[in-house]
């Protein structure tokens, strides 16, 4: 079996396309600009800022994604499913079933894996949205 380049940063939003276009992953049609418009006031009024700048690029390429067991939000989801999520230190950008957040933290603006019972408690982290995106391809076994 031929082995994958080593995927970077840079590479993994056109990888996932690649990968959506390909049926390997799920890709929604991307968000409009008027739904991440919209999406950016309710973070900033409701969540105390907007959302990432790396996960809008996300939006822009597919609104919603999923990887195996993995998910990431909406646009129109994910403001009012984090007001429904008692972590305000956070943002909840996805999930694994029902073990883990892939989330934003606000304290330390970086993202992170976190377990779902017991959110102080980090699986993983990472500098930037991107290889956080790395990260769960990988775990996945999709990349």
């Amino acid at each position: 079996m031929a082995r994958r380049p080593k995927l970077k940063p840079a590479d993994v939003l056109p990888t996932l396309a690649r990968l959506g276009a390909e049926d390997i992953v799920y890709l929604a049609p991307k968000a409009s600009e008027a739904a991440i418009r919209r999406m950016q006031v309710a973070a900033k009024r409701d969540l105390g800022e907007p959302i990432p700048e790396a996960y809008v690029a996300l939006l822009r390429v597919a609104n919603g994604i999923q990887i195996q067991g993995a998910s990431f939000k909406e646009a129109e989801k994910l403001v009012p499913e984090n007001l429904d999520v008692n972590h305000p230190e956070v943002i909840v950008l996805g999930n694994d079933g029902n073990m883990a957040y892939y989330v934003f933290d606000k304290r330390d603006r970086r993202f992170h894996t976190i377990n779902l019972g017991f959110p102080d408690e980090r699986f993983e982290t990472y500098d930037s949205f991107e290889e956080m995106l790395i990260g769960v391809l990988k775990e996945q076994g999709v990349y």
